[in-house]
């Protein structure tokens, strides 16, 4: 967890000296054409501290709790896709090939997670939009006696 913490911190101190360098960049322009570039330079400056402020609060808000229950989550998913492909493969009425598909995103969003360790709301909202469609199609697969 302390390296994780580490090389987030160190991602954002090179980012941080890479738009260090940009706005150093501008001020040789604003010199060169000082009216213009002051506006160009104010622009992008306000533009870079938003977005460096956007993403330091979206990263340290994503606790090491919550990226575990997200995990556990799409683990659940998952299982349940696994579960209604296998379900389905005998009926002709159900598009196994589109649970492969969902199977995949939710591969994809797993490999998101552990490759960025940043929750993204996008993905969030994916995993919730598949898991209501799979509860219904195991329901329906699936029913309890």
């Amino acid at each position: 967890m302390e390296r994780e913490k580490r090389k987030k911190l160190s991602q954002l101190a090179d980012r941080q000296l890479d738009r260090l360098e940009q706005l150093d960049e501008l001020s040789k322009l604003a010199k060169n054409n000082s009216v213009q570039g002051k506006r160009i330079q104010d622009t992008v400056g306000n533009l870079i501290d938003n977005v460096s402020a956007e993403y330091l609060n979206n990263s340290l808000n994503d606790s090491v709790e919550a990226i575990d229950k997200f995990r556990a989550k799409l683990k659940i998913l998952k299982d349940l896709i696994i579960d209604n492909i296998s379900l389905s493969k005998p009926l002709n009425n159900f598009d196994t090939d589109e649970y492969r598909k969902d199977k995949k995103k939710v591969n994809d969003i797993i490999f998101k997670l552990e490759s960025t360790s940043v929750l993204y709301v996008e993905d969030k909202k994916l995993m919730n939009e598949i898991y209501k469609v799979h509860k219904k199609i195991n329901a329906i697969l699936n029913p309890v006696s």
